[in-house]
């Protein structure tokens, strides 16, 4: 199984090494941009589009 802190996008929280960020790239006609959602270091990633091993 492989879990979100095994992921190039996690981030994790300096205050809370249990947490991080998921930050993917979004590129729009107009601009690009950093989207970023709070996730647990251990959940489960097998089901994430954008995943990518470290």
């Amino acid at each position: 199984m492989a879990t979100c802190k095994e992921c190039k996008s996690f981030f994790v929280f300096e205050d809370n090494p249990e947490k991080g960020d998921c930050v993917q790239r979004v590129v729009d006609p107009r601009q690009a941009y950093y989207k970023a959602k709070p996730v647990a270091a251990d959940q489960d990633a097998s089901q994430c589009a954008s995943f990518q091993k470290k």
